[in-house]
């Protein structure tokens, strides 16, 4: 069974970057897309930096709320395109059937200036729990297509939780044998696309990556070590595959 996670930055370009179909379960992102929504509705979506170097987006109480619609308008695309596709697909969130449980950080830190600021507004979350039952359900029915939004059930709220990380505890949770992640690009090494990397080589890889690659190589070592066999990193100008 395949995971596959679709960055939000290749939703438009689906038909150039859809690389196999008839996938187990699909999770996607929606960047332009929040990007698009918010600047449309005069709201400031601040890009911050974690002290390990990876990019997020800060998430007040009024940008989650565009962070919902926006996922939601990519959900609906993308089902429509598998839909194109002769492919049965499914739109969910982590609200249906309480799908992704979460739990709001209740501080997180970024580089500001130079200095670690603590943040505490901010309604991004941790996966706490994958109904992986009404998963299996949604699967006998068609491909389910989840939003990465996650359930907060002790504030009541929804979270906005990492793409990637959801795919890589959806594949652990599942048993999944391979985990593909759609992007722009493939990981690049001084400008060429690495085609294959073992497994245990992949911490010496980690220096050449940023922000959002570099979390996809850190989610690629969690999933091999959880058990799945092969990590694929689909870009626009080719693949790496890590195994």
């Amino acid at each position: 069974m395949k995971v596959i996670k679709i960055g939000g930055s290749v939703i438009s370009m689906l038909d150039r970057a859809w690389c196999e179909s008839g996938a187990g379960i699909i999770v996607h992102g929606g960047s332009r897309y929040v990007d698009e929504l918010s600047e449309k509705m005069g709201i400031k979506v601040e890009k911050l930096t974690s002290p390990s170097g990876v990019t997020f987006r800060r998430t007040t109480r009024e940008v989650i709320d565009v962070y919902v619609a926006a996922l939601i308008r990519a959900n609906k695309d993308i089902v429509k395109f598998l839909e194109s596709k002769g492919i049965n697909a499914i739109g969910l969130t982590g609200f249906e059937r309480e799908l992704i449980v979460g739990r709001r950080k209740k501080l997180i830190k970024a580089v500001i200036n130079g200095r670690i600021v603590a943040i505490r507004d901010d309604y991004s979350g941790i996966i706490e729990e994958i109904n992986v039952k009404a998963l299996r359900r949604y699967m006998k029915v068609g491909v389910p297509v989840i939003a990465s939004i996650a359930y907060d059930p002790v504030e009541n709220t929804p979270l906005n939780i990492d793409g990637d990380k959801l795919a890589k505890e959806i594949a652990l949770n599942l048993k999944a044998d391979e985990l593909t992640f759609l992007s722009d690009t493939a990981f690049l090494v001084n400008g060429e696309v690495m085609d294959k990397i073992k497994a245990d080589e992949l911490e010496e890889f980690l220096p050449f990556a940023k922000g959002g690659m570099k979390r996809k190589l850190l989610m690629a070592k969690a999933a091999l070590e959880g058990g799945v066999k092969k990590v694929i990193i689909q870009g626009l100008n080719g693949r790496t595959v890590v195994e």
